[in-house]
C-alpha cells in the first residue's frame, strides 16, 4: 500500500504519518509538561509534588504515550503504564526530587524494555518464530476504509521499527505525540541540541524509508 498525503497543508513527515495514530489519540491535546513555574519562573520540577495520587493523575496519559514511543505493544499500553506506576509508588519515598519527568521517563523506558523481553521469551516458548505487528485500534469507518487505514498503520509501524531506537523515539514523541524539543530533552536528560539532531536525522531516515516503500509499491504494479 502506497502512503499518500492526507492534507494539502501538511509537511511531508505529517503527510506520511497522518494515518498512523487513531483519531483523537495523539498527545497534542494534552497539557504541556510542567517545565516552568508560572509564578517564579523557576523550573517547577525542581520541587515537585511527591504525592503519589498527584503524580499518577498528572502523568498517566504522558506515560502511556511514552510507552508507545518506546515501542510498547499497542494492546498493552495501559497495562504497562500500571506496571510503571507500581514501580513509582514503591520508589517514590527514595526519589530525590530532581527532574520528576526524567525520573518517570527512565522508569518507563526500563519497564518497556523488560516487558518486551518477557514477550520475546513467551513467544519463543510458544514456538513462534516471529512476533506479529500489533493490531491497531478499530475505527468507526466502513469495512473497506478500515482495511485501508489498518494497512497504512501497519506500513508506518513497520517503517518506524526499522529506525534506530533513539531516532525513532525522538521522532514519535515530537511528530506524533506532540511533545516539544524542550520537553523531550527534559524527559531524556539530554541537551535540546541533541533532540534536534536526532529529529533531523530521524526525519530523513523516515522519509527515505517512505520513498523506498512507495517505489516498491509502484514497481510491483
Amino acid at each position: 500500500m502506497k502512503l499518500r498525503s492526507t492534507s494539502t497543508h501538511s509537511s511531508p513527515v505529517q503527510e506520511a504519518i497522518g494515518t498512523w495514530s487513531p483519531e483523537g489519540d495523539t498527545g497534542r491535546g494534552l497539557p504541556p509538561l510542567p517545565l516552568v513555574d508560572a509564578k517564579g519562573g523557576e523550573p517547577a520540577l525542581a520541587r515537585p509534588s511527591l504525592d503519589f495520587t498527584h503524580v499518577y493523575s498528572t502523568f498517566f496519559s504522558h506515560v502511556v504515550r511514552w510507552i508507545r514511543a518506546l515501542g510498547g505493544p499497542i494492546a498493552d499500553l495501559e497495562d504497562i503504564a500500571q506496571e510503571v506506576f507500581l514501580v513509582v509508588r514503591r520508589r517514590l519515598p527514595q526519589f530525590d526530587g530532581e527532574n520528576l519527568v526524567g525520573w518517570l521517563y527512565q522508569i518507563t523506558r526500563y519497564t518497556v524494555r523488560d516487558h518486551r523481553r518477557r514477550a520475546w521469551f513467551r513467544h519463543v516458548l510458544a514456538g513462534r518464530r516471529d512476533i506479529d505487528l500489533d493490531d491497531m485500534p478499530h475505527s468507526q469507518d466502513g469495512p473497506a476504509a478500515h482495511l485501508d487505514k489498518k494497512e497504512a498503520q501497519r506500513v508506518v509501524h513497520d517503517l518506524l521499527s526499522r529506525m534506530s531506537d533513539k531516532r525513532r523515539t525522538a521522532f514519535v514523541l515530537f511528530e506524533i505525540e506532540g511533545y516539544s524539543g524542550e520537553e523531550i530533552a527534559l524527559m531524556q536528560d539530554i541537551p535540546v541540541s541533541t533532540v534536534w539532531t536526532r529529529l533531523y536525522h530521524a526525519r530523513r531516515d523516515f522519509l527515505g524509508l517512505v520513498a523506498k516503500h512507495n517505489s516498491r509499491e509502484q514497481g510491483g504494479r
